[in-house]
């Protein structure tokens, strides 16, 4: 990753992976219970990185009101699916959405972001999600691809 600080809070959420893959396998609640946490994070995670993205690409191709516009209106993003991620790519770059498309379909990433969205809500509203410690890694990892991917496209340094 290019802008620092996703980095940061990517850097943060694998440190605590880590933590929480330390943890003894016999404390099985324990576990459940960080595994939440961090997918919870991870939700928080890929909120910010589309908003920041995207935003840093505003601010280097258009004058100052523009990139506080196309901030103000990337702050309505909550909890976004990958059909959010796509949608937001359309509004700067048909072809962004098109290309975006096809590598979301490749090897599971589309699905892992929708996972951790959709664990978050049932994180959220007290029911039980499921998620498991090896589950919100590979999901992470899969979602950090299309941030690169995105940052890529944006050309963010």
């Amino acid at each position: 990753m290019k802008l620092k600080t996703l980095t940061s809070q990517h850097q943060r959420l694998s440190w605590l992976i880590a933590q929480a893959n330390g943890l003894p396998a016999d404390q099985i609640e324990l576990r459940a219970h960080w595994a939440r946490y961090i997918c919870v994070l991870s939700s928080g995670f890929l909120e910010n990185s589309l908003k920041e993205v995207y935003s840093c690409y505003a601010r280097s191709c258009s004058a100052p009101a523009v990139g506080d516009y196309v901030e103000s209106q990337l702050d309505r993003l909550q909890n976004p699916k990958a059909s959010r991620f796509v949608e937001t790519a359309q509004a700067f770059n048909k072809r962004w959405a098109n290309d975006l498309t096809i590598f979301l379909e490749e090897d599971g990433r589309k699905e892992a972001i929708d996972a951790i969205m959709a664990n978050r809500h049932q994180i959220a509203h007290g029911k039980d999600s499921g998620i498991t410690l090896a589950r919100v890694s590979d999901y992470l990892a899969k979602s950090v691809q299309v941030i690169e991917f995105i940052e890529t496209q944006c050309d963010v340094e």
